[in-house]
């Protein structure tokens, strides 16, 4: 058994590292498909799993990855498993999910370039690639028909760059967070039905906020509420009256063959004046502004919000997220039911927003790694479907056994970390087998219901206002919901600060990605 390494990253920042190494890295900008197209010698080798039945020493690879499980040694038993089938010694470094993006960095600069790494921006991604630092995996799909497996659907597209080559892997988990449900036992105690019109949600709010549904006789209860993340007020969970006027916040919208920010498109002025209504009549929990997210999932399981609640964990009975049981001790009567898109006034309502295909963290290998089949070997065999299996469940019989296509975990939670199961997301992608039947039924309704942002995949180098206007959107949003007036000043001043505030040139920046996109 080989022995695994874990360290702290503790490098002093200085930005001056981190532009000697995108300037140090470069040698002319990204590398062509034509230079790039033909693998080292030693690339060529076959990459497949069954390598590790090789009697070749094991290839030591050092990684700079996401830390999943905070405390948590990397020393353990599903490091060995991905050790022994790939015939590799890891040497992993953990990073604080924080600290990710800017401490890989740092260690680029330093010169301590690992094997494979991970960050979580497209457009680090974009920085790395046009420093010539990251590996075009695409070129090595031969060698890794499991990898390549994994872009099956058009996935390869997303990641696709402009020279046609592929850098990373990304790492998935559901497609859409966003299912709006509804108190189902409040509904039929107030003879109401899901609702499927703007005014049939409002009646829904209001008796909800106010006609008492859980019987307690207190005005304890609300239609909606949200929370604070980041120092921002996170509004995701009004999408469903912004989707009904036809936009999303943080999603693009196609207008007239032109890309505008949900933020500041049509339909969000008068989504703006519709939930401004609703806080009014006191039908949105006035603590949305302090509350954070333990403290609106505490709500939610207390039976406080229903209206809709978008966390369809709370219908999964395997508790997955532990949402279900603990919704269930407090409230043993209570149930939700999923609703769909809700129609507008102008019947332009679009979908629920999607997570981007492009992943919320990705995995690459680096370009001047001397250990590049094995990198590419290890990502192959963890894309596999024995590679998947084991990173999501573990071992079989031992950690989960299988009934009628569910998978039945064996070992709890804090068992899972120890043996290190979900910890490397290198090449993961999330499974529900062991979630009950009726949440598998809704994960592929949410499908039906998502937003497709014509935006999602496309490469832009330049983000770095795009927190800034977000942080930015959140608190005008914020003061707009809250007001005592009207809104429509605060609006048109809130957009045209958004576009002063470097709004104008991020549109244009994606716009000019998606014209490039749309040339193909």
């Amino acid at each position: 058994m080989t022995t695994t390494t874990s360290k702290a990253v503790r490098l002093a920042t200085a930005s001056v590292l981190t532009a000697a190494m995108l300037a140090g890295c470069s040698s002319g900008g990204k590398e062509s498909s034509s230079s790039s197209s033909s693998p080292s010698s030693s690339a060529k080798a076959s990459v497949s799993p069954s390598a590790a039945a090789t009697k070749q020493p094991p290839a030591t690879l050092k990684m700079a990855v996401l830390e999943t499980y905070p405390g948590v040694s990397v020393d353990n038993k599903t490091t060995h498993y991905i050790e022994e089938k790939t015939n590799t010694k890891l040497d992993i470094t953990v990073v604080p999910s924080g600290d990710l993006d800017s401490k890989l960095q740092i260690m680029l600069a330093s010169g301590d370039k690992p094997d494979i790494i991970q960050f979580g921006s497209d457009s680090l991604e974009m920085k790395l690639t046009k420093s010539n630092v990251l590996l075009p995996i695409n070129n090595y799909f031969e060698k890794a028909p499991n990898l390549k497996k994994v872009g099956d659907g058009g996935l390869w597209d997303v990641m696709k760059h402009s020279d046609n080559n592929i850098y990373a892997v990304p790492i998935r988990g559901s497609a859409i967070d966003n299912i709006p449900i509804y108190r189902k036992d409040w509904l039929d105690k107030l003879g109401m039905k899901v609702p499927t019109t703007l005014d049939e949600y409002y009646a829904v709010a209001d008796a909800f906020s106010n006609k008492d549904p859980d019987g307690n006789g207190k005005k304890d209860t609300y239609a909606l509420s949200a929370f604070t993340n980041g120092g921002n007020v996170d509004l995701s969970t009004m999408d469903m009256v912004f989707s009904a006027f036809g936009t999303l916040p943080g999603n693009w919208i196609l207008k007239d063959g032109k890309l505008v920010q949900g933020g500041v498109a049509p339909g969000a002025l008068d989504a703006l004046k519709f939930l401004n209504k609703m806080y009014k009549a006191k039908l949105i929990d006035p603590e949305f502004i302090t509350d954070n997210a333990a403290r609106f999932k505490d709500k939610v399981l207390k039976g406080n919000v229903g209206a809709p609640v978008f966390r369809y964990f709370l219908m999964d009975s395997s508790n997955l997220n532990n949402y279900y049981a603990p919704l269930k001790q407090n409230n043993p009567n209570a149930e939700f039911v999923e609703g769909g898109i809700l129609k507008g006034p102008n019947n332009n309502s679009i979908g629920y927003r999607m997570l981007t295909q492009r992943g919320w963290l990705k995995t690459a290998v680096t370009k001047d790694s001397k250990n590049i089949d094995a990198a590419i070997r290890v990502l192959d065999f963890l894309a596999s479907d024995e590679g998947n299996m084991y990173e999501n469940y573990g071992e079989l019989s031992k950690d989960y056994t299988v009934d009628n296509g569910i998978v039945k975990k064996t070992i709890n939670d804090d068992q899972m970390k120890q043996e290190g199961i979900g910890q490397l997301k290198l090449a993961y992608n999330a499974l529900y087998s062991h979630t009950s039947q009726r949440f598998q039924d809704l994960f592929k309704y949410a499908h039906t219901i998502g937003y497709h942002d014509p935006a999602d995949g496309l490469v832009v180098e330049d983000t770095s206002k795009a927190k800034e206007l977000g942080d930015f959107q959140s608190q005008q949003y914020t003061k707009m919901i809250l007001s005592d007036g009207p809104i429509d000043d605060l609006f048109n001043d809130f957009v045209n600060e958004w576009y002063k505030r470097g709004g104008t040139e991020y549109t244009k920046a994606f716009n000019d990605a998606y014209l490039q996109k749309a040339k193909k």
